[in-house]
């Protein structure tokens, strides 16, 4: 099968890409991938054989996307890259190899490491599908973007008021997505996650406000706000009985065991029971917040919550907070899952750390299970619960309350 790795998701139908350079060594490949994208409708498609001849067609012309070999001859697809980078390319690349897929994903890392709008890792030869998929996916990322409609650039600065009135005023809002038991299916519950409805109409997602909250110093408001809201559908919920809810809380905030005690007195005031929150720990504050993150986590086991640390495997400090922080329960990232799909260098890690976190004796949660497959390779690795797409996307609390329903008793 071709590795494809989608970098974003359809919004809205529209087709954006006028221009695409396609440099590729070996001929029989190359032509090909052309003919496929003047049929999908791109009006100039340039193709190119040697490094070279990529400068000179970089240098002359802004490309709406560009396919990159990385087997050419003379001038690396690796060189070619930083040639991009040093350009300003804000190109889709997609990057093209025959080469072990572990240097084709080793190389897409390096490509979005340097800033390159990376949307896809195709192994030759290359499948008209494929071609097909990528550039609709991100045709359509770019019709949200002409539209002013940002799924991933940060806010600009807001004042510290204007963030306090979306808390106040309850602009930012709860969203649920489910986790399922892998081994039979049964709802376990949900993670809480934060959906903005601004008052021109449009719903972002954390990526987009909390460095906003961050440098205002408000992401311990943003965090208490959310628990509340979590607390509240829990003391409400008649169907939701012995169901689980997590929610995620920076390192930065979980900085204390006085934190963590006035969390443990909020679910008390709200009459929550503490076993049924999953505090997720995320991957920030480097390996200085661990001493005071042990004492936080220490304080909400004790009070018997559940500890997660989330997003484990993305950051550099991982292993050393698992070591010192009493966690129990591993909350794997997506992107590590993606990664386990195509390339078997990455599904022995995945099989790694499910089995370290069974030897634990802590929950493993894989996240970004986005079909039958995803779920038959973490159940088959070991993996306790899953959460994703083919559960089910965020929703609203209404539309949960409606998922707890029909789920009944499974």
């Amino acid at each position: 099968m071709n590795a494809l790795v989608r970098a974003v998701q359809p919004i809205v139908q529209t087709r954006v890409i006028r221009s695409s350079l396609v440099v590729d060594g070996n001929e029989l490949h190359q032509a090909p991938l052309v003919n496929a994208l003047v049929r999908t409708g791109v009006a100039n498609v340039k193709g190119v054989q040697d490094g070279s001849r990529a400068v000179a067609a970089l240098r002359d012309q802004s490309w709406d996307a560009v396919f990159l070999d990385l087997d050419v001859q003379d001038i690396t697809g690796m060189q070619l890259v930083d040639i991009l980078v040093d350009r300003g390319s804000k190109a889709g690349v997609v990057i093209m190899s025959s080469q072990p897929s572990r240097l084709l994903h080793a190389a897409s890392g390096y490509a979005r490491a340097r800033g390159l709008n990376v949307i896809g890792a195709l192994r030759k030869p290359l499948e008209p599908q494929a071609i097909r998929d990528l550039i609709d996916d991100f045709s359509l990322s770019q019709g949200v973007a002409a539209r002013g409609v940002s799924l991933s650039t940060p806010l600009p600065d807001l004042s510290a008021e204007a963030l306090r009135h979306a808390l106040m005023a309850q602009e930012i809002k709860p969203y649920f997505q489910p986790q399922h038991n892998a081994s039979n299916g049964a709802l376990r519950g949900a993670e809480v996650l934060a959906r903005w409805h601004r008052a021109d109409g449009t719903v972002l997602c954390p990526d987009v406000f909390l460095p906003a909250f961050e440098r205002a110093g408000l992401l311990e408001s943003l965090t208490n706000y959310m628990l509340a809201c979590a607390f509240e559908t829990m003391s409400t919920d008649a169907h939701g009985s012995g169901r689980l809810l997590a929610i995620n809380v920076p390192a930065t905030v979980a900085r204390s065991t006085h934190w963590a005690q006035s969390i443990a007195d909020l679910a008390g005031v709200a009459g929550v029971d503490p076993g049924r929150v999953v505090i997720e720990i995320t991957e920030d504050g480097g390996a200085l917040c661990n001493a005071a993150l042990s004492g936080a986590v220490t304080q909400l086991r004790l009070r018997r919550f559940q500890c997660a640390i989330d997003d484990f495997g993305s950051g550099d400090s991982s292993l050393d907070r698992l070591l010192c922080v009493p966690f129990n329960e591993i909350k794997i990232n997506r992107s590590m899952l993606q990664q386990a799909r195509e390339h078997p260098h990455a599904r022995s890690v995945l099989a790694s750390i499910i089995a370290m976190g069974k030897q634990l004796v802590a929950t493993v949660v894989a996240e970004g299970i986005e079909d039958e497959e995803d779920l038959q390779m973490v159940r088959n690795l070991g993996c306790h619960v899953t959460q994703g797409y083919l559960h089910g996307r965020p929703m609203s609390r209404a539309a949960y309350m409606g998922y707890l329903l029909r789920s009944g008793n499974r």
